[in-house]
């Protein structure tokens, strides 16, 4: 972590301004062609999805399958859909405008030199706009074939079926909501006019009663405030103030989703574009944070607890790790195998016996320590060879003291063989499928490590230096802790452990199939490590670490 920060503080260059990446398929993009700057971003990611194995391959395919669903059913125009139907069609179509709303964000400029806070914040809040015009869109869409009983019925029960799939849905939606209104009724109150109008009958009700009171500091004392918006929780405050200053003609308010989805977004236009030929990326960090900052402030002023949104970014994140896996290579900690996503879980269904299996935003330090879930994850500066190695070696070396710690043996092995053949077998391609899990992490740590390096620019060869030198320095870690660690060694490997090493890496295909065979025991005990739980990955970020930054 203390790495991390100091990698933060110092300035960093850009490996691709002396060399690109390869500069027959890599193009450098003119800064004023979005689409070449698209473009350029899209073979950048094709290339960092390569470093990836089958199983990430396959969930790519997966989501891709349905995302074409998706679009077949946000443009099926048939009149006689079931409820069934219309529900699915009404997600697909949510899903899709969330998407075009990130991606308008990913290709947007905001974060270029050359924008001004108020100019950033007007753009913000155009792309914003049109993404709730494009959610409310999909509610009126039946109106659009004729004002009558039936379309009037359908279009209510898929605002209805809205407000169920996004529970702010009705308090922040009300502006679009007018045409609508218009066809069913001339006006429906919101619960916050409600709120309000409740509070002012009470005051002149504590008025009206208490009036012949003959002392007037006693009398002010027993009416209270004459103020209705006193009488409001702070949170439904925020939300009345912000509703008003809505309908004054200024920005929509944000909800957790759109939020989440805004601060996400922003955070991966800042990686990309800090990877650009020929940018600055400290100055397109300084705009990044100060964009992050102007967002917090809105949702403050919106009335939304950081804690909904962090928690809707969190599963935002998880869920598009699955199938984007460059997201891995974004964020610190992430990108170099020390944080991963926690497994799903078992749930029981409220009312009923019956469990499924649910993942809720979890995340776990590589020794299988849980996160708090009280912070948001950093972005992820571009860094040269000497950071990756820090960062790999330190990666390594806390798996290899954890298993040394728990006096793990066969733990170890697989830290040891697991980094050994990590890199030859993502350069070659190899089928990881069905191998012990402690062996399995190691290698899914191996290809994140390998894409981080290659999407910041390092070229193969000196991909294979850093990785390399990185593994010496977690032995040579370890060995300074555990200086008796040939003995380990052989306790670990066997008499012949050197051969056992070399065999490994000449030919790793036949160890994976080996290990395959082998049965699986249960690990030891915690380590001192793991029972002091997580310290350097805990989620307290830009306070003092570059790993999250704090909710």
């Amino acid at each position: 972590m203390d790495d991390d920060r100091q990698q933060a503080d110092e300035p960093q260059g850009n490996p691709r301004l002396d060399k690109p990446i390869d500069a027959e398929v890599i193009d450098e993009p003119g800064h004023e062609d979005a689409d070449g700057s698209r473009a350029w971003r899209e073979r950048l990611r094709d290339r960092a999805r390569g470093f990836f194995g089958a199983k990430t391959q396959e969930r790519m395919a997966d989501r891709e399958h349905v995302h074409r669903i998706d679009v077949d059913r946000a443009e099926d125009q048939t009149e006689s859909l079931d409820q069934r139907e219309q529900l699915l069609k009404l997600r697909a179509e949510t899903r899709l405008a969330g998407e075009k709303y990130m991606a308008s964000l990913r290709d947007s400029k905001l974060l270029v030199p050359g924008f001004n806070d108020e100019e950033r914040t007007q753009e913000l809040g155009v792309m914003h706009h049109v993404y709730m015009q494009m959610m409310m869109q999909s509610c009126l869409k039946p109106l659009s074939r004729g004002v009558n009983a039936n379309s009037i019925i359908q279009a209510a029960g898929m605002v209805m079926t809205m407000r169920m799939l996004a529970p702010d849905f009705k308090k922040e939606m009300d502006s679009h909501l007018q045409p609508l209104k218009d066809k069913i009724q001339e006006r429906i109150g919101t619960r916050a006019r409600g709120m309000i109008a409740s509070a002012e009958s009470g005051i002149t009700h504590r008025q009206r009663i208490f009036r012949d009171v003959p002392s007037d500091a006693r009398r002010e004392r027993l009416i209270g405030s004459t103020d209705p918006r006193d009488h409001l929780t702070e949170k439904w405050r925020k939300r009345f103030d912000a509703m008003q200053h809505r309908e004054r003609g200024h920005r929509e308010m944000f909800t957790p989703d759109s939020a989440a989805m805004t601060e996400v977004a922003l955070t991966e236009n800042a990686f990309w574009k800090m990877r650009e030929p020929g940018v600055d990326a400290g100055l397109i960090r300084e705009s990044y944070r100060a964009m992050r900052k102007r967002l917090h402030e809105q949702m403050r002023e919106d009335g939304l607890e950081r804690q909904d949104v962090v928690q809707r970014a969190r599963m935002i994140i998880g869920e598009r790790m699955e199938y984007e896996p460059e997201l891995r290579t974004m964020f610190n900690g992430v990108a170099h195998g020390r944080i991963v996503k926690a497994p799903a879980h078992e749930e029981r269904i409220a009312g009923s016996d019956r469990v499924r299996t649910v993942w809720s935003g979890e995340f776990d330090d590589q020794l299988g320590q849980r996160l708090p879930e009280d912070g948001m994850f950093t972005l992820r500066r571009p860094m040269a060879a000497d950071a990756h190695q820090i960062q790999l070696a330190e990666t390594m070396k806390t798996s290899m003291l954890d298993a040394m710690g728990r006096g793990d043996q066969e733990g170890y092995e697989g830290n040891m063989l697991g980094y050994l053949v990590g890199f030859a077998a993502q350069k070659q391609g190899l089928d990881t499928s069905g191998l012990p899990d402690m062996l399995q992490h190691r290698l899914d740590q191996s290809e994140v490590m390998i894409a981080s390096m290659g999407i910041d620019g390092l070229p193969p060869e000196e991909q294979q230096r850093v990785y390399s030198n990185a593994y010496l320095d977690a032995l040579e870690a370890v060995n300074e802790k555990y200086p008796d660690l040939e003995a380990e060694l052989k306790r670990s490997l066997g008499e012949n452990w050197q051969q056992t090493l070399q065999t490994a890496v000449d030919d790793p295909g036949a160890f994976f199939e080996e290990q395959r065979l082998r049965p699986q025991s249960r690990s030891a005990g915690p380590s001192a490590e793991q029972e002091a739980g997580p310290q350097n990955e805990s989620p307290d970020a830009e306070a003092g670490t570059e790993e999250h930054q704090p909710a």
